[in-house]
């Protein structure tokens, strides 16, 4: 595995790779099992090598799909997590923090964030588009100083890509489970409860993937981890010094 993450960086690899490889994870498995059972290497060893192929290279466009899917989510948010965070209609911080955290801001050269919800408007979306993405430079470039940030980061944009790649995944499971059905022929529920292996282990493996990425991977999971990336970005506002630009004030 460390051989194989030499081959991308950090966050590429935890935000882009790792949903392939969760959704291929199961299909490799099958294969090496098959491989064991059966004694025949060939047909189970060209599975393990596709499906090898296929995380090289769909690795470079899960994140293409996890953004389309992106956009969708934050028009029907009505902005960005991180906008919405800022916004005094939302109570994700208190008034008194939010209006700290805004004057904190305006130190900075080009911001006028409302200080009150009366002197808040629809136009200052823009300004709260602005601020997050002088958080974000500023977490991006001092990964050491925000880590949570960073992680925060990564588990989003994983959940994101992963939600992406769920059409996907539940076809290649859909088809891997009526071909096993239509090898078994005639399916014995009480065989495959009382005795799955060998003969009905792939068929129950892959079963057990699209109850679970239909249960775990949805919209609300990855818009929680929308808004615990934004939470986790706002606050650093704490911690900012805000001699890292120009200030509005000189």
């Amino acid at each position: 595995m460390d051989k194989f993450k030499s081959f991308f960086d950090d966050f590429t690899f935890h935000a882009r790779v790792m949903p392939v490889i969760v959704v291929l994870a199961p299909i490799i498995m099958i294969g090496l099992i098959k491989g064991i059972i059966q004694y025949n290497w060939g047909e189970n060893s060209a599975l393990i090598f596709l499906s090898l192929v296929f995380l090289t290279i769909f690795s470079k466009i899960a994140r293409n799909i996890g953004k389309g899917y992106e956009k969708k989510m934050y028009a029907k948010l009505g902005g960005m997590p991180t906008t919405i965070v800022l916004r005094f209609s939302d109570n994700t911080f208190d008034d008194i923090t939010k209006q700290r955290y805004h004057k904190k801001l305006n130190q900075f050269r080009g911001l006028n964030l409302p200080l009150d919800k009366s002197n808040e408007n629809a136009d200052d979306d823009q300004q709260y588009i602005s601020a997050t993405n002088i958080l974000r430079n500023y977490a991006n470039s001092n990964h050491d100083k925000e880590p949570r940030v960073y992680q925060e980061l990564k588990e989003y944009n994983f959940w994101r890509n992963l939600y992406g790649t769920k059409g996907i995944a539940l076809f290649l499971y859909l088809v891997i489970a009526i071909r096993e059905i239509i090898l078994k022929g005639i399916i014995s529920l009480n065989q495959a409860f009382l005795h799955p292996y060998p003969d009905y282990i792939a068929l129950i493996i892959m079963v057990l993937c699209i109850v679970s990425i239909v249960l775990f991977v949805n919209k609300k999971t990855v818009t929680q981890k929308g808004f615990d990336y934004a939470k986790t970005l706002i606050e650093v506002c704490e911690r900012i010094p805000t001699d890292i630009c120009e200030k509005s004030k000189v």
